[in-house]
């Protein structure tokens, strides 16, 4: 008996067992770790992919039976507790023989991805700051997971930081516009800027004809020039 569970991902050609903390609170916090830990995925590296979804899981659960990686077709897919997880990056997308409806996670994120970074070596433990970052990205891109009054606490967040962001861009609008009007005032108020800035204006609305008038007269007068060097 166990808690038994299999992770595999589209390709189904290898697999990860898990005897204990099969269960899907389990399985996506340990997902959810190697995600914040940015390891390439088995979908992306086949090798290292599964190298590290098993580091991490083996770490976690401990003992010498509780992790095994095999050919999908040769395990214990249907195994009557968890069933199989398909994976795809390091999100569950489908799930197989699965035989009683999850439950929504009873501890948030965060403390789950503490839990399982302590059980990591100390060398290979992420900050705590990094560790509450992602988990509030995580609850926010997986709301249907969260119990009810966790999701409302997020989605509450969620509101809060929204109107915060809004407020800061028109206090910055404010400013910018008030920079604008003082260097406006400024500019009137010296005719020689005004005087400078309409000066400039003109030059650029000039034809461009008589930028080419220009050059030849300035050819014309070193042709003479020349001539008359020749002469002496």
């Amino acid at each position: 008996m166990g808690d038994r569970a299999v992770i595999s991902n589209k390709n189904k050609n290898l697999g990860v067992y898990l005897h204990w903390y099969g269960y899907r609170e389990a399985v996506e916090s340990i997902l959810a770790y190697c995600e914040a830990k940015k390891y390439r995925s088995p979908d992306v590296d086949d090798e290292y992919g599964w190298a590290r979804l098993c580091q991490v899981a083996g770490n976690t659960i401990g003992g010498t039976l509780s992790v095994g990686v095999g050919i999908f077709d040769k395990m214990d897919t249907d195994n009557w507790d968890n069933g199989t997880y398909i994976i795809q990056g390091w999100d569950i997308v489908e799930r197989l023989y699965q035989q009683y409806p999850d439950e929504k996670l009873k501890d948030t994120m965060y403390e789950n991805l503490r839990m399982i970074n302590s059980k990591q070596p100390k060398e290979e433990q992420l900050e705590d700051k990094e560790l509450q970052a992602f988990a509030k990205l995580w609850e926010v891109r997986n709301l249907d997971r969260l119990s009810d009054e966790r999701r409302a606490e997020v989605e509450q967040r969620i509101k809060e930081e929204k109107r915060q962001s809004i407020e800061r861009d028109l206090e910055q609008f404010d400013k910018n516009e008030k920079k604008v009007k003082e260097m406006s005032k400024l500019i009137k108020k010296d005719k020689g800027v005004l005087k400078f800035i309409n000066d400039i204006d003109k030059d650029v609305q000039k034809p461009v004809e008589n930028n080419i008038k220009e050059d030849n007269g300035v050819n014309d007068k070193e042709e003479k020039g020349d001539d008359n060097i020749e002469r002496e």
